[in-house]
């Protein structure tokens, strides 16, 4: 996420709609274009079309809610949107126009849907390790570092082991997989499974007929997370499906598993970027392997 951490420039927030996509999409893609070539990552979008399309997805779904900050002169200064899927909200894309970071912008757009969360047990949010302002921000706002995250892709060299089945998610293996997922974390997210099965990208792995793990997006780490009941469940999961599918796997792998960690290092997996999982209310401690998308 990019934000900004000063208060020195006026501005409105307002509801988004769907008009805003063209100039919140290019925003979308200077904003984290310019943060990550500072410090020498690559950007978050390969085009300014992947990100107005990003912003789109946002704009057009029921669940979740948005918020554009204008400025005096009518021009659009930034967005944030709030995922309302599940019980846990999650903040994000927030991003400032380049010529409006350190002014303000990203503490009034992150006021306005931390409005809308009063209610929700706990919100969450992908902080770049590299990034100061937006860390300050945070903090500031109540929300805690839980997570040290790295940014992985690539095709695993390793062979799917005996013992595993791998295919993509089905309507009959939702029931099991959400059940999973409560089991690690301790909370629902059913529905933001659902809809990643309807987009294709949704991998499932079990072992004695029983889902054992399933990844969210295989090939889309902005999109991706995951849920194991083991390390090596995990492993056989990536790469079963880098076998099947023509992009790269990628993921945001908490560090602290560090057999995982090592595992996909040995198969080949190179490293992107850092990154932070925070939140804000209610946090436990995950039982068993996962990891989060950019959201949580």
């Amino acid at each position: 996420m990019s934000a900004d951490a000063t208060s020195t420039l006026e501005a409105v927030v307002r509801p988004a709609t769907v008009t805003d996509a063209e100039v919140c999409g290019r925003i979308c893609y200077e904003g984290f274009k310019a943060l990550n070539e500072r410090h020498g990552f690559p950007p978050n979008y390969p085009s300014v079309e992947a990100a107005i399309a990003r912003v789109q997805s946002f704009l057009g779904h029921p669940a979740v809610f948005g918020v554009v900050a204008v400025g005096q002169d009518g021009r659009v200064l930034g967005f944030n949107f709030l995922s309302e899927r599940d019980p846990i909200r999650a903040v994000g894309p927030i991003v400032v126009d380049p010529v409006a970071q350190g002014r303000g912008v990203g503490r009034q757009l992150m006021a306005a849907v931390l409005e809308r969360t009063a209610d929700a047990p706990g919100v969450r949010l992908a902080q770049e390790a590299f990034n100061l302002g937006s860390l300050a921000l945070y903090v500031g706002l109540g929300f805690e570092a839980r997570e040290p995250l790295v940014a992985l892709a690539g095709r695993p060299v390793h062979a799917i082991p005996a013992g595993w089945d791998v295919r993509p998610l089905r309507v009959e293996d939702l029931a099991a997989s959400a059940a999973l997922y409560e089991r690690v974390h301790g909370h629902s997210r059913a529905n933001e499974l659902r809809e990643a099965m309807g987009k294709g990208l949704a991998w499932v792995a079990s072992r004695d007929d029983r889902v054992v793990t399933y990844a969210a997006a295989a090939t889309a780490w902005l999109a991706n997370h995951g849920v194991a009941e083991t390390e090596e469940d995990m492993a056989a999961l990536l790469a079963g499906a880098a076998r099947s599918v023509e992009e790269p796997v990628a993921l945001l792998l908490p560090i602290r598993q560090a057999g995982l960690f090592r595992w996909c290092l040995a198969a080949g997996l190179r490293q992107v970027k850092p990154m932070v999982l925070m939140s804000r209310g209610e946090y436990r401690e995950p039982r068993g392997a996962w990891f989060p998308s950019i959201l949580y």
